[in-house]
């Protein structure tokens, strides 16, 4: 689709081709109520581009990459500056400016929630927060400074106490729509998909990008193929879950998705034609089951010259150093160590858990929890012990070889990517390079249409609107 490389820009007449068909107009076929709460950011220069023309019976967000946590704003690095706020096609800054979005959109979610109690239609609900987001260009909002400093007193960089008062309002609005879901006797008959969408943006090197995220101790940071820039982080609850109470090691692409929420949904995945995502709900289902993936393109970037597969155990990558926002080398951010607090009484007695336990026993989740943090303090101590040795905020020791030819590593024993075996196992770069050329055969260049000068705000009344519907 050409939709590889940088995000979506303001003013660029790209996006996701019409010919492409989304989930939701998938769903709502099945009888789905669609709604979006949030961010759209797949194009938006024509009417025809955007949510409601694409399968959303509602929409309620902003079109671009980010705006304003407290004004609406989208500012591009052109010093193009518009609002971006839009009620079903319609603008809406009011609703919003003045206020603290994270809020606003979980009022809006909570409220979808409360009004669709007894409908005979199921409801497919896509909340897109702006958290944890940078909201302008390089700047970070949490809801009341002085209410993060003293919360997270113990976070000795300030930009990292306000990451994590934006991460606090987002765990707020996790609970509320949880516990919006329980309220209406919704939950006990729902699928709930919480999912990164990218590996954060760190503290170093771009101020452009800089979050104070931490992918720790994953190499790599947002746009890198590393790991840290593309192992997702994602829960899934769900009754229908024959066991809920376990990790899964399984590959999952974000294509994925389609397929197995339709399939859950009662769709037959058989008439889905030409996709490159795979059905992964008996996998998420029923302990034991094997996940029909094993192999997946992670990114080609031809533009900069990045690029990296994955087939079993391996992962080959190639990467340019030189390229700009190249974020390849990084290896920083804090560890969480600090953290002194009783997490673990923190997560069971929060909203969600709360819920939750309704139906589950106290002591199982917090058996559950214990034995998480225990694999999660095993892959960190064991797996990436190499580089947990070197100082947290210290970039990838010396020039990267992956820039010289390709890097292959085995990510389930190394998933810090810190020990080349390409030399060691030359068949398996082979096999992974012709993978590798059979995608970049089928490429399709990346979309830039370039910034059109009509999109300009000032044209549309100080406003990101579709500026091509005439045309």
């Amino acid at each position: 689709m050409g939709m590889q490389g940088h995000p979506l820009l303001a003013g660029h007449a790209d996006g996701i081709p019409l010919e492409e068909k989304l989930l939701p107009e998938y769903l709502r076929e099945l009888g789905y109520v669609t709604r979006l709460v949030g961010k759209w950011h797949v194009g938006y220069h024509n009417t025809s581009m955007t949510p409601l023309s694409r399968g959303f019976d509602s929409h309620f967000g902003y079109y671009n990459g980010y705006v304003g946590y407290r004004d609406a704003v989208h500012e591009w690095f052109n010093n193009s500056r518009g609002y971006d706020c839009y009620r079903d096609g319609e603008r809406r800054k009011e609703e919003v400016v003045g206020k603290y979005l994270t809020d606003v959109y979980t009022e809006e979610a909570v409220k979808i929630i409360n009004n669709h109690e007894g409908s005979e239609r199921p409801l497919f609900l896509l909340i897109s927060h702006l958290a944890p987001h940078t909201g302008a260009i390089g700047v970070l909002e949490s809801r009341d400074e002085a209410v993060t400093s003293k919360k997270y007193r113990y976070i000795k960089d300030p930009l990292r106490r306000t990451y994590a008062g934006v991460m606090g309002a987002l765990d707020d609005s996790l609970g509320a729509v949880v516990e919006a879901l329980d309220a209406t006797n919704m939950l006990q008959n729902s699928i709930i998909v919480f999912i990164s969408d990218n590996g954060g943006p760190t503290s170093f090197p771009s101020v452009l990008l800089q979050n104070s995220a931490s992918n720790w101790p994953l190499r790599g940071a947002k746009m890198s193929v590393f790991e840290g820039g593309v192992r997702g982080v994602a829960a899934v609850w769900s009754p229908l879950l024959k066991n809920p109470k376990r990790s899964s090691a399984g590959y999952m692409h974000i294509s994925d998705w389609l397929p197995t929420l339709y399939s859950a949904a009662g769709g037959n995945v058989e008439m889905l034609k030409d996709l490159d995502g795979l059905n992964q709900w008996d996998y998420l289902v029923y302990d034991g089951s094997e996940s029909p993936r094993n192999e997946l393109l992670v990114n080609i970037w031809e533009r900069v010259g990045d690029w990296a597969i994955i087939k079993d155990e391996w992962k080959l990558v190639k990467v340019n150093s030189i390229a700009p926002l190249n974020h390849t080398q990084l290896f920083d951010g804090e560890s969480g160590r600090l953290d002194k607090r009783d997490t673990l009484n923190l997560v069971a007695n929060s909203a969600v858990s709360k819920a939750l336990r309704r139906n589950q026993p106290f002591g199982a989740l917090r058996r559950e929890y214990e034995m998480r943090r225990a694999d999660l303090d095993m892959t960190r101590t064991t797996l990436c012990a190499n580089r947990i040795a070197t100082s947290e905020s210290t970039p990838f020791p010396g020039p990267d070889p992956c820039t010289e030819k390709p890097c292959l590593f085995n990510i389930q024993q190394d998933p810090c990517e810190f020990h080349d075996m390409a030399d060691q196992h030359p068949s398996v770069v082979d096999e992974l390079k012709e993978l590798y050329e059979s995608h970049a055969a089928r490429l399709v260049k990346e979309q830039d249409h370039g910034f059109d000068p009509a999109a300009e705000p000032e044209l549309w009344e100080g406003w990101w609107a579709p500026w091509l519907d005439s045309s």
